[in-house]
């Protein structure tokens, strides 16, 4: 009988080449994660109310992780010389900007 859990392939791991390519297959491997949100908008969770119910708090501590999850994800899916250009980066959405700027530059690089 076959499983319904779902198991994405490695990550993609990129080295400096074909960046094209590896921004899609990343994005796509976070959306499989229900992290890209965390990495496209870069917005942290509200704070808890006053007494908070169980659920809500573990609500929000889900909310809090997937900040971590996402930089993992990113930091390990590049090559350490890469690493070291993104390691310094806070948040996700800095390390994917970062990426982005050196990589595929912006709308005034090209």
């Amino acid at each position: 009988m076959a499983s319904s859990g779902f198991s994405p392939a490695a990550p993609p791991v990129f080295n400096g080449e074909g960046f094209h390519i590896w921004v899609v297959k990343m994005r796509t491997y976070l959306q499989a994660f229900d992290l890209w949100e965390v990495v496209n908008t870069d917005v942290k969770p509200a704070p808890l109310r006053a007494n908070p119910t169980v659920a809500q708090i573990r609500q929000h501590a889900d909310e809090r992780t997937k900040r971590h999850k996402a930089m993992s994800c990113i930091q390990n899916c590049v090559s350490d010389v890469i690493f070291t250009r993104i390691m310094a980066c806070e948040t996700p959405k800095q390390a994917w900007d970062k990426l982005k700027e050196e990589f595929q530059g912006t709308e005034r690089t090209r």
